[in-house]
């Protein structure tokens, strides 16, 4: 029962299914019990066809311990032409994910980091396509054993993966008596705080906690966005499920200060945690301590070392509650204040579309063939908008006030 709940929210809340509708799931094998609920559910719901790929962890980490040196740069243009036909076709696409970790030895780091950048700069266009919104997509998590005995190491497998299914699916409100009713709720709730915040039009906001101080400028007639976003022609889909977050566009050039995580970053398998980063003139200009993934990372392009997002989130938020810290950067982030280095999202820009390229990129719109949430909030946190005269506390100790 609990499967087809889910699939239900996957489908009517995340990418809204209707008559005709293409779909393309991506999932791990450990997932396939979830996968044809969702196909089931896709059909009654008018779909065409629901196309599936495999990506599986286990294979993922066979191609990092194994793949010959001279084809760790190298991401198959087949491969890449596939993703553009899904694309172009219209497909809707739901995407199951789970954190995989490794044994994080320094030759997997640089081996994983290499494919990871590879596949991270050849696919910047597709990926980019997709953030702009011309097609319906969702992310939502599912457990795997390796994950569920990450978060609950005391516990046996049977028990960490019920633990986190069940966390799981009370994030997603999949345990609801009316799952739909309860996401038309949580859209609105957070499209009336995406609307206060619009109404002030910020010049930067300013994050202060025990552990940050960092100054976000916000680029001229940003757009706060929160809960369900719509394709270009006009159809909704809620692209995180599940979702606690307002979030805009920073202005790349406009960063200064310093942040520290709260939360882990999972990269390439590595955990990360308790880094601090140092920000000038929009660019990161040093971590401590050093973490070589995450500095390898921030190689990838010029736009890697800057912001693409900025996004605020209850520390009392239904996901901060719960109290765990998850190891997934899906439910981690709707329990933080948060920045994303890299590729921001021209929604979050009005009339971004009617605009080129040049004009995006003095208007300080990022651009990268990365994107990476930090989480940076916590229970210390006031965050203030800048105005022309004076500033708004928006929120303090980590809640609204606004």
């Amino acid at each position: 029962m609990y499967l087809n709940n889910y699939a239900k929210v996957i489908v009517s809340v995340g990418v809204t299914v209707e008559k005709g509708d293409l779909i393309k799931i991506n999932f791990s094998s450990e997932h396939l019990p979830l996968v044809r609920e969702i196909s089931k559910e896709a059909y009654k719901n008018g779909a065409q066809f629901v196309s599936l790929c495999l990506r599986d962890s286990e294979v993922e980490k066979s191609r990092v311990r194994y793949l010959e040196d001279e084809f760790l740069e190298v991401y198959p243009e087949s491969v890449i032409k596939n993703e553009w036909i899904y694309a172009k076709s219209g497909y809707s696409t739901i995407t199951i994910i789970s954190p995989s970790f490794s044994a994080e030895d320094s030759n997997w780091v640089e081996r994983a980091s290499k494919i990871n950048r590879a596949k991270s700069i050849a696919m910047k266009p597709c990926r980019t396509f997709g953030m702009e919104n011309h097609n319906k997509w969702v992310v939502i998590n599912a457990p795997t054993m390796e994950w569920a005995l990450q978060v609950f190491p005391s516990h046996q497998e049977d028990k960490a993966i019920e633990l986190l299914w069940k966390y799981i699916l009370d994030a997603s409100k999949a345990n609801e008596s009316n799952s739909i009713s309860a996401w038309e709720k949580q859209d609105c709730l957070l499209k009336n705080k995406a609307k206060k915040l619009n109404n002030y039009q910020f010049s930067a906001l300013h994050f202060v906690s025990e552990k940050t101080d960092l100054t976000v400028g916000l680029v001229k007639n940003h757009v706060w966005i929160g809960g369900s976003e719509t394709t270009k022609d006009g159809k909704k889909f809620m692209s995180n499920i599940p979702v606690e977050e307002v979030w805009t566009m920073p202005n790349r050039y406009y960063v200064n200060g310093y942040v520290t995580t709260t939360k882990p970053i999972i990269l390439a398998g590595t955990t990360i945690r308790n880094v601090k980063l140092f920000i000038k003139n929009g660019k990161v200009i040093r971590m401590e301590p050093k973490q070589q993934v995450l500095f390898d990372t921030l190689q990838t392009d010029e736009g890697a070392r800057m912001l693409g997002e900025v996004a605020l989130v209850s520390a009392n938020s239904s996901i901060a509650k719960m109290g765990i810290t998850f190891q997934s950067t899906l439910l981690d982030e709707n329990a933080a204040c948060h920045i994303a280095l890299g590729q921001a999202y021209i929604d979050n820009l009005l009339d971004g579309y009617l605009k080129n390229e040049e004009e995006l990129t003095e208007l300080g719109m990022n651009k990268s063939a990365i994107h990476e949430d930090i989480m940076i909030g916590d229970s210390s946190m006031s965050v203030y908008g800048i105005l022309e005269k004076g500033e708004i506390l928006i929120m303090e100790n980590g809640d609204w006030t606004i």
